[in-house]
């Protein structure tokens, strides 16, 4: 076997100082290096290998722990549904696969670190990785935008009390106007006045836990997700943009059917655009469903622009390091 197939990491090589790779595919290659092998390196020079472990470890660590705590609030609140129902909930499932692809990335960096893996350049395996990456990635902006501009609004609606009648109050002309009517005259007053309004009704009214676990499932998941782009790996935006964007859109129909398991099962629905009895209609969950798979490639166009950003700046890092190496060479 070739002994360039089955080097450590980075052995030997600083041809591409600024990925810590040879030269890439951008640079007049025709076949770039392995998706799975660049997920282990960042773009910057400021990132090495030993720090990148230790970052991603602490992620891990992080998103494991915070995990349990979800886990355990999500069981503990009330429902008259199954605790089964957390199965088929899109944030859970969110959570889980941005915890699976560090936990992969940790274990491919601490066991093959010096061993590459014989068939690593096979097209069909680079294939499904980068699938499972932009599943992953694409899920997440979809759990963040659909709670923050979808689920909280509702909520927020649905939650709200209507004004209840009180007491007039102690005005003197008031008073007067009671006393020669001979009732006591009652206004509608908001009983929610004083309390927080809008969506922090929804995130702070019920104590930090929470609102702890509304904020990681919903926000920190998806600033992990964009500090995954930037920061911790240099994978590349794939030449198979159809078949990305296929992706998406089947394994987005793919979690309604999940969903629509889990309402057999649970008879919880995992969104309320799901139930025919609050949103109207057979038709309405039909458009709405439809407006969920649409959105899956309409946030893998940005996931591929935020990645073609990141290949930008290092590019050009990388040009000026060299035109000033260049310059210092020729003095």
């Amino acid at each position: 076997m070739d002994a360039s197939v089955r080097t450590p990491l980075l052995h030997g090589q600083a041809g591409h100082a600024d990925e810590g790779l040879p030269t890439p595919a951008a640079y007049g290659q025709v076949q770039d290096h392995p998706a799975f092998l660049r997920a282990c390196h960042s773009p910057w020079r400021c990132l090495p290998q030993n720090a990148l472990c230790w970052i991603r470890g602490g992620v891990v660590a992080y998103l494991t722990a915070v995990g349990a705590m979800i886990l355990d609030y999500k069981l503990r609140e009330k429902s008259p549904y199954s605790n089964w129902r957390v199965v088929f909930d899109f944030s859970i499932v969110t959570y889980s696969l941005l915890l699976i692809y560090h936990l992969v990335v940790l274990e491919y960096w601490l066991l093959r670190l010096s061993s590459l893996p014989y068939d690593m350049s096979s097209l069909r395996k680079q294939f499904y990785f980068t699938m499972f990456y932009t599943v992953t990635t694409v899920f997440t902006f979809m759990n963040t935008c659909l709670y923050w501009f979808v689920q909280l609004p509702h909520d927020d609606n649905g939650n709200a009390e209507p004004p209840k009648p009180q007491p007039s109050g102690g005005s003197h002309a008031s008073s007067m106007y009671e006393q020669s009517l001979g009732f006591e005259m009652t206004r509608l007053e908001d009983i929610n006045k004083g309390k927080p309004h809008g969506p922090f009704t929804e995130i702070f009214g019920e104590g930090w836990f929470k609102a702890f676990v509304i904020i990681n499932l919903f926000l920190v998941s998806t600033v992990i997700a964009l500090f995954e782009i930037f920061w911790l790996n240099s994978i590349k935006r794939p030449l198979a943009v159809g078949a990305h964007t296929l992706g998406v859109i089947f394994f987005a129909g793919l979690y309604l059917g999940w969903a629509a398991i889990g309402k057999i099962e649970t008879g919880a629905d995992a969104f309320y655009w799901l139930d025919q009895k609050v949103i109207g209609s057979r038709e309405a969950v039909v458009a709405a469903s439809i407006g969920f798979v649409i959105l899956a490639p309409i946030l893998y166009a940005l996931m591929y622009g935020l990645i073609g950003m990141r290949e930008s700046i290092s590019r050009a890092a990388h040009s000026r390091r060299v035109a000033a190496a260049a310059e210092a060479a020729g003095h």
